[in-house]
């Protein structure tokens, strides 16, 4: 009981007053399409996602881009810190847990889900479980990439965000 109050007391007196909302979306791997030889999305189907779920986020925070040189030149993003109640994370997207509080080891958060806060996609690059209450983890921290305009394009459902 005392477990369950927390996780309810976490959305009550943290993310309602002070916190903020985001949109979560879950990657539907059956409804997408690829090109098989250029292993691409297509224009006009391309890579579908099942959302947006709401989430209560607890804290954010944005970490302006850095110029940081990678295999593609020096490329500009924008990191995003969140704070989410697990019980808020586990409603909208139960298939990242084994069970209440207990996040899967081995899950892909690069390519299968997107986040939608204040008008930005974003993609999960890191997560780490936090607040261990007997045994039990209450939140996650979780860090996210700017999804730039130019990855966008093959992504129908996430065009209008590309284009603002």
């Amino acid at each position: 009981f005392e477990l369950d109050s927390i996780g309810d007391g976490i959305t009550a007196d943290l993310t309602n007053p002070a916190g903020t909302k985001a949109q979560w979306w879950i990657f539907n791997s059956a409804a997408s399409v690829r090109d098989p030889i250029y292993d691409v999305e297509p224009l006009g189907g391309g890579r579908v996602w099942v959302g947006p779920h709401l989430l209560s986020v607890v804290r954010a925070s944005i970490t302006q881009g850095t110029g940081a040189q990678n295999e593609r030149g020096f490329y500009n993003a924008d990191t995003l810190h969140m704070t989410l109640n697990i019980d808020d994370l586990k409603t909208a997207s139960p298939d990242l847990f084994t069970q209440r509080g207990i996040i899967k080891n081995t899950i892909d958060l690069t390519n299968k889900y997107r986040i939608v806060w204040k008008e930005q996609v974003y993609r999960p690059i890191k997560a780490q479980q936090s607040g261990v209450v007997s045994e039990r983890h209450t939140l996650i921290l979780m860090d996210l990439i700017q999804v730039m305009p130019d990855e966008l394009v093959n992504d129908t459902q996430f065009l209008a965000y590309a284009q603002a």
